[in-house]
């Protein structure tokens, strides 16, 4: 698989970003988009930047409609025109936010705007930036197993076309087109959000012990996302009719959720939320670590996305009867029409499941003992065995200092006595056998203020739920 920065797609977002269109209006390339914004200050009231406003706000042309109509374009002796070989209809009908007029006038004020700023020249002065997007991209995408859709959705991964746009900051997307041969082409566009210190785009998180790069899944992810799209789509429309009932039972309950990521109509619960489980699939499948994404997709308005995954082991325990996906979808649509039966107690089970603190000791606000030797936290559901800790926001408080421990030989950690000291000794804290208990060793002294803040983010429960709220801890010790 190769990536490209291609010049249509570099080309119309820079036009939506002129026109103020807030989905292209992003900074994270940070010089690049300096450049953009000097090199074509002289043209913003260009006719077609007008035109652009003009549309955005009459016909929602905007987000995916955008890079759907550029995937249709070409540019050719210094013009842009449509593809000769795009079924112009058949686009159309797919994509009813661009009206026939509209794209015919789009095209041709597009046309004059890329020969008289000569956007070739702006495009030419990049092509370092470019290569070294590309090249790096190209290294993240060597990590994707795409022998996986073949097995999954029963057809072949074929040969999508693969775009980097340095002009849509977290924005993705995914698009197809008919030709008028008859063939279909696929492919996605993906955004940069991460940039170096010289502002070139990059992908890797961090390092392994080897010093391989470790590339970002949260990234990975949104790859195979708009990959699955191409394939969950067609499947998905077919039973739709079948299953929008149930959607439009459950919208009201998760509409402020999806409307954050411009899922503004009941299908997306459909189209978005069986694709999103499509992909935690791929991740169980190739073994990498998928936790965070689920929470991610609850999140998101998909508040069934666990229940989902544990019905799919129905479709893998039963892998002769379902060779593919396909074939295990009437069992799907049979779920979300129970889900949208369901919903309130999916609401219910769900806003249940954030895991809080129920007990503490030393009380909040009560004076103690110097003598006491731990601060120990009870929490209403199992955790994952992590935690961490910031100074709290009361001014006269301070925060305790946490006992020291060492590793023996049997990887068992040993608390130091006070007044003892170790080679490698480090704070330590332990959690109950239950997962519900965090055990926090600490050293205090006579009448002092003692405050310990638990930041959300730090605490999940073993299902991967993460605590709503911050937790402040009070206490004073007796003079």
């Amino acid at each position: 698989m190769k990536s490209h920065v291609d010049e249509r797609f570099e080309l119309v977002s820079i036009v939506f970003r002129l026109a103020g269109a807030e989905e292209y209006v992003n900074n994270q390339v940070k010089n690049y988009a300096a450049d953009i914004d000097a090199y074509f200050a002289p043209y913003k009231n260009h006719p077609l930047i007008r035109y652009v406003k003009e549309i955005r706000e009459r016909d929602e042309v905007a987000f995916n409609a955008v890079s759907g109509i550029t995937f249709q374009l070409e540019i050719k002796s210094n013009h842009i025109g449509l593809n000769p070989q795009t079924d112009k209809q058949a686009f159309l009908q797919s994509e009813p936010r661009w009206k026939e007029e509209t794209m015919n006038q789009f095209i041709k004020l597009l046309d004059k705007f890329y020969r008289e700023t000569k956007f070739k020249t702006f495009y030419n002065r990049h092509q370092d930036l470019y290569a070294a997007t590309e090249k790096r991209f190209d290294e993240m995408l060597q990590t994707i197993h795409e022998e996986w859709f073949q097995s999954f959705f029963g057809e072949p991964f074929g040969n999508p076309a693969i775009y980097v746009s340095l002009c849509n900051g977290p924005s993705n997307y995914g698009f197809n087109t008919d030709r008028k041969d008859g063939s279909s082409d696929y492919g996605i566009i993906i955004g940069c959000s991460s940039v170096d210190e010289e502002s070139i785009p990059y992908f890797i998180l961090s390092y392994d012990k080897d010093n391989k790069p470790v590339y970002s899944t949260e990234m990975i992810r949104v790859i195979i996302h708009e990959f699955s799209h191409h394939f969950s789509n067609p499947m998905v429309i077919k039973y739709e009719q079948e299953m929008i009932a149930a959607a439009e039972k459950m919208f009201p309950y998760v509409s402020e959720r999806l409307a954050k990521y411009a899922y503004g109509y009941a299908n997306s619960i459909l189209i978005e939320g069986l694709n999103s489980l499509f992909v935690n699939i791929y991740f169980r499948e190739n073994n990498v670590p998928n936790a965070y994404n689920i929470s991610n997709d609850e999140d998101r308005g998909f508040v069934w996305m666990r229940r989902a995954i544990r019905f799919m082991n129905n479709f893998y325990e039963n892998r002769v009867l379902y060779p593919h996906i396909a074939d295990f979808m009437p069992q799907l649509v049979s779920f979300i029409n129970a889900s949208g039966n369901q919903i309130e107690k999916i609401m219910d089970e769900y806003n249940h499941s954030f895991p809080y603190v129920v007990n503490v000791y030393p009380r909040i606000n009560t004076t103690v003992s110097a003598d006491v030797k731990e601060i120990r936290v009870d929490f209403s559901h199992p955790m994952i065995n992590c935690y961490g800790f910031s100074a709290t926001k009361q001014g006269s408080y301070i925060m305790p200092e946490r006992r020291k421990g060492y590793l023996d030989k049997n990887n068992t950690v040993i608390i130091l006595k006070s007044g003892e000291s170790h080679e490698g000794a480090f704070s330590v804290c332990s959690w109950s056998e239950d997962k519900k208990t965090l055990i926090i060793p600490v050293e205090l002294e006579k009448g002092k203020n003692y405050g310990l803040l638990l930041p959300a983010k730090y605490y999940q429960s073993s299902e991967t739920f993460q605590m709503k709220d911050d937790f402040e801890i009070l206490f004073k010790t007796e003079e």
